[in-house]
């Protein structure tokens, strides 16, 4: 959970993330960022970091109070009306304590001392006085996501398969550190317990969803109700037209995975890394879970379009149909994490194959760069495309790729160029590892800041490579 946490903050305040010091106790605020995340689509609070993403932590004098102001409140109706059960959590980060809960987005509109709140990329809004945009935000609560589409005439007996459920049992158990409750819950009531058979209260329908059909259908039921659950992944190194490999993989989303992951190990070399914990790590296995989930979890379920993967020799296409949001190109700075099948994403964090909601776009970028040195590509359109580059420099070592990595993520490159500028104007001799001392950042991002400052005009050289100086042409 630790890196999970690290991660959320790393991509700081956002639609799904709120970040407070709380240096006094319980931020009186709070419940305006829960009565948020309540009435929008969730998210995380985390206390002890500021809104400029340092890790401040809190008193550990305060911590137990803390934790019990913010249960109590949770309960009292003129704090947050319905009232929630939630908790905060500690974690120890830096040798740092910090407080963290996740709130669900709710079915119903919450109110905070009166007030409906609502979230944006912004922060916290009160739109009490908007009654259009509230019985709007009513409306869109009562749609149901296509995979809670109920099946009434699916039968639990004969067209689920059940050592897939006793599979499921298993992980959640392995996944725990005490006995899961799956473990002492009959194949219906594990269901039930998943989300994957409801009850329509408005209309008394109940049976299993489309989603519980996707997980543990048999495959011809599969076929039956939704043809459009299939990936097609191709291997296409010296046949560039058709492929020189195919699987064509239309199976329930449990076997679907291992499928994909076998083929992705089949044509792609693992490379090991030592991560900035000296620990050795194999990026392409990280990367390949993570785009894997991606196209089973995140993608519009219903819609016609094949999900695909694709190995080329340089690198690694995933693909599936899409809800998008930003219809462009994805970065850590416009990047918002986004639950379109919230119960199939729930029920893989369940089982021990996924992590929180938004680690797997830093896990992806991270491990890219461990791999391959060079950054990974999302493309948010009718069709979201991760693109994974497969071939490596040579020339870089694993510390090069462990810094390339810490600054890419944290955003140094970007805050280190009008710095590294402002060095050259006042000291135009000023060796590269000088500037990387000063602005306490890489070698390699030094190097990567002069590469891009040439390039945009920046700066160019005059003299020689040794005796030379750098000279100034405009300013950032």
């Amino acid at each position: 959970m630790e890196e999970n946490i690290k991660n959320i903050i790393l991509l700081g305040e956002n639609v799904n993330t709120e970040l407070k010091e709380a240096a006094n106790g319980l931020p009186k605020n709070i419940f305006e960022s829960v009565c948020s995340f309540l009435n929008t689509t969730g998210g995380y609070i985390i206390l002890g970091v500021n809104d400029k993403k340092e890790i401040i932590g809190i008193k550990k004098e305060l911590i137990e109070q803390i934790k019990k102001d913010y249960t109590t409140q949770c309960n009292n109706k003129e704090i947050i009306m319905p009232t929630i059960i939630s908790e905060l959590h500690d974690i120890e980060i830096n040798g740092k304590t910090l407080l963290y809960t996740h709130i669900e987005e709710s079915t119903e509109i919450h109110k905070c001392k009166g007030k409906v709140f609502i979230r944006n990329y912004e922060g916290d809004f009160d739109i009490s006085n908007n009654n259009p945009l509230i019985a709007s935000i009513h409306n869109k609560k009562r749609k149901i996501f296509d995979e809670d589409r109920i099946y009434p005439y699916v039968s639990v007996d004969e067209d689920l398969r059940h050592d897939l459920i006793e599979k499921a049992r298993k992980l959640a158990n392995t996944n725990v550190n005490k006995r899961h409750i799956w473990m002492d819950m009959t194949d219906l009531e594990l269901l039930k317990s998943a989300g994957l058979y409801k009850i329509d209260k408005e209309t008394g329908k109940q049976g299993v969803t489309l989603a519980g059909v996707m997980i543990f259908g048999k495959d011809n039921v599969i076929s039956d109700i939704n043809p459009y659950c299939r990936t097609d992944a191709l291997y296409r190194v010296d046949d560039l037209d058709r492929y020189d490999d195919r699987d064509f993989v239309e199976t329930n989303l449990i076997d679907m995975y291992d499928r994909l992951i076998d083929f992705i190990s089949k044509y792609t070399m693992d490379r090991f890394a030592i991560d900035e914990n000296a620990r050795r790590v194999s990026p392409r296995n990280v990367m390949a879970r993570e785009i894997v989930l991606n196209t089973l979890m995140h993608r519009d379920i219903t819609d016609g379009h094949t999900s695909r993967l694709i190995i080329y020799k340089d690198r690694l296409i995933c693909e599936n149909p899409n809800s998008f949001r930003t219809n462009g190109l994805l970065t850590i700075k416009n990047y918002t994490p986004f639950a379109k099948n919230p119960t199939i994403a729930k029920f893989f964090r369940e089982i021990g194959y996924a992590d929180e909601l938004g680690s797997g776009f830093i896990k992806i970028t991270k491990n890219s760069l461990l791999y391959s040195g060079k950054l990974p590509i999302f493309e948010d359109k009718e069709m979201f495309r991760v693109t994974i580059p497969l071939l490596r420099d040579e020339k870089l070592d694993e510390k090069d790729l462990i810094n390339l990595a810490n600054d890419t993520l944290n955003d140094t490159l970007n805050d280190t160029l009008n710095d590294t500028l402002k060095l050259l104007k006042i000291n135009p001799d000023i060796k590269q590892k000088d500037i990387a001392e000063k602005l306490k950042v890489s070698g390699i991002t030094i190097k990567r800041n002069i590469k891009e400052l040439k390039e945009k005009g920046y700066i160019e050289r005059a003299g020689s490579k040794k005796s030379g100086y750098w000279k100034i042409l405009k300013n950032c």
